[in-house]
Parts: structure tokens; sequence; C-alpha cells
């Protein structure tokens, strides 16, 4: 099986031969007041997160005060993790593949803004093996 840190990831098409193996596609949200797939996720890649913070590619976390005013906000910090979190994990399904790349990547974010404000980020793509 391939190791995922060997998985390429790209929104592009990559000038090589390959074979098609299939899609592969990872969802993740911050829905839930006291625990939610994005906390247990992060606690998952704590290390990552934060050498990535440390080396300024992520923000910091901070706390987010809108509920004193009314209001909820998606925990738009929270955003690049998932994004880190959701590649990693879209390599891990590709690896399962045995998959050498992820091609054609395409991303979604949807707001859920009904009374609390959650996100959803859809991530997905085209597992290829080279030829």
């Amino acid at each position: 099986m391939t190791e995922t840190r060997d998985v390429i990831v790209t929104t592009g098409d990559i000038n090589r031969q390959y074979k098609v193996l299939g899609p592969v596609y990872f969802q993740i949200s911050n829905k839930g007041l006291f625990s939610n797939q994005l906390s247990k996720l992060k606690k998952q890649y704590k290390e990552e997160l934060a050498r990535l913070r440390k080396e300024g590619q992520i923000v910091k976390e901070k706390a987010d005060w809108g509920f004193l005013y009314g209001e909820w906000s998606a925990g738009q910090s929270d955003f690049d993790r998932a994004f880190y979190i959701a590649v990693e994990e879209l390599k891990k399904r590709a690896a399962m593949l045995n998959a050498d790349a992820v091609i054609s990547m395409r991303q979604d974010i949807d707001l859920d803004t009904t009374h609390f404000q959650f996100f959803y980020l859809q991530m997905y793509g085209t597992a290829i093996k080279f030829s």
C-alpha cells in the first residue's frame, strides 16, 4: 500500500502517463456544540497542526466572541485546519487504492446559518496510479 506522505494532491492534471483508479472523497464539518468531527480530527492531527502554525502556514486559533452580541460564527479560524485535515484524509483514501496521486482536487464549503453557523467542507478528486 502507498504511504500517505507519498501521495501527491493537485488541483490540476499531471503531465505523466497514469491509470485512473476512481474518485476519492472526504467531508468534514464543525457541526456540534460540544463535540464534532473537526474537533476529533484536530486532536488526531495535533502535532502536524502545531508545526504548521509555528511555520505560519495556518492562523493561530482564537476565541470567537460573536456570541456576546448574538451571533455564532462558523469558526473561520478552523477553515485552514479543516482544509489541511481534509487533504490528509483524501490522501489516506487514495493510499487505500494504492494511488500515487489525486488529480483535479476540488473543494466546496457550505455554511449552515440557520441557528448557529456551521460549515461543511467537501473535498474530492480522482485517484490515479502512474504507468
